[in-house]
């Protein structure tokens, strides 16, 4: 939940200040978050292979605090912030997700018995939609007037917030 909270929401925020503040067409603000989209194809990609090496739990810490890291930096973007300033930050927050959100389906998952398994994949899914709405809600309203600082904070908070819980409570590998 709290990654698509983060992530989902930050989506929102960052494609309108494109439009409202930086005054781009809807097509130029989809073209600006390009990068962003790469990465999350190529963070799923190698997320499974980590995963498969290393475990769930450092595959999602190291997705949440690259995903936390990259939003936090989008806290400083302003209207006159130049473009190839802000495309790390995208491709951060783009890869952080998608490099946790396999690992962290495949605990979710794996910790469930296996007659629960379609139960819990559900629940995954439920709590990542509820997630996206809530972070496009929240951050939406926070968001409110064009500034990204309050809102990339949260966006970043969600993801910490994330990988705190990852430290905590999940073990590398789930149990059979």
């Amino acid at each position: 939940m709290l990654i698509n909270l983060g992530f989902y929401g930050q989506l929102f925020v960052v494609s309108l200040f494109f439009q409202d503040v930086r005054r781009m067409s809807p097509t130029l603000a989809g073209l600006a978050l390009a990068p962003e989209g790469i990465l999350v194809s190529l963070a799923s990609f190698l997320s499974g292979r980590m995963t498969g090496r290393s475990g769930t739990r450092p595959t999602m810490l190291i997705g949440l605090v690259t995903g936390a890291a990259g939003l936090f930096a989008l806290m400083a973007v302003g209207r006159g912030t130049p473009y190839v300033l802000l495309m790390v930050p995208l491709m951060a927050a783009g890869f952080g997700m998608a490099f946790t959100m396999p690992a962290a389906t495949t605990t979710v998952v794996g910790a469930a018995p296996p007659e629960r398994a379609g139960v819990a994949s559900g629940a995954v899914n439920a709590a990542r939609q509820v997630g996206s709405t809530v972070g496009v809600a929240l951050l939406g309203t926070l968001g409110a007037g064009g500034r990204l600082a309050a809102p990339m904070a949260g966006a970043g908070a969600a993801f910490l917030a994330g990988a705190l819980v990852v430290a905590i409570f999940v073990r590398s590998r789930p149990r059979r």
